[in-house]
């Protein structure tokens, strides 16, 4: 049982050394209860207030007594989302006070608070760490806070006579989602997308179906999985049309920043492949007793006018059809595609197959979230201009794979705020351009280079845990020790993704580096808008504070 206040100033000290928390479990959680004494904001002086700190709140409360936490009337809330808790020395004014600690919170804001003895201390300490590992910002934080960001923009451009500009670089591992953030951007802050872009969507989206559908049948070919006879005659007759096609297809670019995805090479030789990656030189086995070398050949001149059109004029009707014939069949649904991953397919392509029908009309234009489910790998630069509240931000978008981090370090100049994207659904699967090193591990590795490097020793980190919407559905079926042997929790998602929240956060070696992280479905525009109206309100407001004389 918690000790009460003693109204006596005199024995305000043997009350705190008196106090011991108490620590129960509910169906909600841990709480841990105590009286605490807290240095006043206004009146310096200390007040014993018993503090509540429930696990799984967003606040821990604080009371004037256990009458008024029996009424739930608060006498103030500390908030735990993005808070920082540390032991403190408390040596002003020549009074020193033993066991404190410090809880900065998001906003800027410190409670000074002073504990009974040692052990409460660190008890304390570590529960609030663990308590703010789990929270999340409040609606109503965030309302107040982009009202204070808007009235400081706007006094601040009164006595400016040129829009401030705010350069963000977008960081991560290849397929992480970076140029996915970038097109929300455009969607959200730049008019959406030109007829031109448009034009370039429609057809990488193409491309994603036929090169998603020649990496399934890789995966059957490659597995020997057994499919229905009319599926395989399909097959044969798809992959005798894609060699013909992927040799005589030009290259598809837009403003040259973007390049094709790995795609594969699907032959009629003998010769099967013996790796376990798709490049271009990949050749398929796809030999079959139902379809002799000349029927194949046959069918790929009759096919050769058809695949130098589908650029301009989209997937070919009878293309079309092999391709739903394949798609239809379950074993390809269900087995296959899983399987597939071991190629890199993409994301998206099953969205993509089953909105086929309407992908293949001849009047069809991408919507956003065709747009946004659309793959291509990023190679050079990219840098999108949007602005906001009187804010001009520029994001920097440079390829994520291994050969384009050396382009990197041309761009850490004068950098605002560094944004990183990890796939947190990649726990199981290995990069691209190395098949021995596990997506996530590697997304670990450069998160701390980049987190660590002094090149921007100033510079805010918004980190984006991506791709929440496949990691919950592949936790259902594949294991987390599968990339994390030492994780011993259930398979959850909410235990799961603040494990590896966790992971990332531990990496930042510097105190003074404040690293925001947001779990996000970058293809949920609706969803992102709120995530990144909360980054843009932590970027503003940085750059205000580091502003004011």
């Amino acid at each position: 049982m918690s000790t009460s206040p003693n109204n006596s100033s005199n024995s305000l000290a043997t009350a705190v050394a008196a106090s011991s928390p108490s620590q129960f479990s509910t169906a909600k959680g841990t709480i841990l209860r105590g009286y605490l004494s807290k240095k006043g904001h206004v009146i310096k002086n200390w007040k014993l207030r018993l503090f509540v700190l429930k696990i799984g709140s967003n606040y821990i409360e604080y009371y004037v007594d256990e009458s008024k936490e029996s009424t739930n009337s608060p006498r103030g809330k500390i908030p735990l989302y993005n808070c920082r808790c540390a032991e403190y020395v408390h040596t002003k004014n020549n009074n020193p006070r033993e066991y404190c600690f410090n809880i900065e919170t998001f906003e800027g804001k410190s409670w000074i608070i002073s504990a009974g003895t040692k052990d409460q201390q660190v008890q304390w300490i570590e529960s609030i760490k663990e308590a703010a590992s789990y929270a999340e910002e409040t609606d109503e934080s965030k309302l107040a806070k982009h009202k204070q960001i808007e009235k400081m923009i706007q006094d601040d451009m009164r006595h400016k006579s040129r829009v401030p500009i705010i350069k963000l670089l977008l960081l991560g591992t290849g397929e992480s989602g970076k140029s996915t953030v970038v097109k929300q951007m455009k969607i959200l802050h730049s008019k959406g997308f030109t007829d031109e872009e448009k034009d370039f969507y429609r057809r990488l989206v193409h491309r994603n179906v036929i090169d998603g559908m020649a990496i399934l049948v890789h995966t059957i070919q490659e597995h020997g999985i057994q499919v229905a006879p009319e599926t395989r005659a399909a097959i044969e007759q798809f992959a005798s049309w894609f060699q013909v096609y992927q040799a005589s297809r030009p290259s598809l670019r837009l403003s040259n920043n973007h390049s094709p995805m790995n795609t594969p090479k699907l032959t009629s030789s003998s010769s099967s492949i013996s790796s376990t990656s798709i490049s271009p030189n990949t050749s398929f086995n796809l030999n079959d007793a139902a379809a002799s070398s000349s029927e194949l050949g046959q069918l790929s001149t009759s096919f050769e006018a058809n695949a130098s059109l589908v650029e301009d004029k989209g997937i070919p009707t009878h293309i079309s059809e092999l391709i739903n014939k394949i798609w239809s069949d379950s074993i390809v649904q269900t087995d296959v595609i899983i399987k597939a991953q071991r190629y890199h397919i993409n994301d998206s392509v099953k969205y993509y197959l089953n909105e086929l029908s309407r992908l293949i009309k001849a009047d069809y234009t991408p919507t956003s979230f065709d747009i946004l489910s659309s793959r291509s790998q990023t190679t050079g630069v990219i840098e999108t201009d949007f602005k906001v509240a009187d804010v001009m931000f520029k994001i920097v978008d440079v390829g994520g794979q291994r050969g384009e981090r050396k382009k990197w370090i041309h761009f850490f100049e004068d950098v605002t705020a560094i944004v990183y994207v990890a796939a947190i659904n990649e726990y199981d699967q290995m990069l691209v351009e190395d098949g021995s090193a596990n997506r996530l591990q590697e997304s670990l590795t450069l998160f701390d280079q980049v987190c660590n490097d002094a090149s921007f020793p100033n510079s805010s980190v918004i980190l984006f845990l991506n791709k929440i919407d496949l990691f919950q559905e592949k936790l259902k079926r594949i294991s987390m020790q599968t990339c994390f042997p030492e994780y011993k929790e259930d398979q959850t998602y909410e235990r799961a993704s603040n494990y590896i929240k966790n992971l990332f956060l531990s990496k930042r070696k510097q105190s003074s580096k404040f690293v925001y992280s947001h779990f996000t479905c970058a293809t949920d525009t609706k969803s992102f808008e709120k995530v990144f109206s909360s980054v843009q309100d932590i970027i503003l407001s940085n750059v205000l504070d580091a502003t004011v004389v």
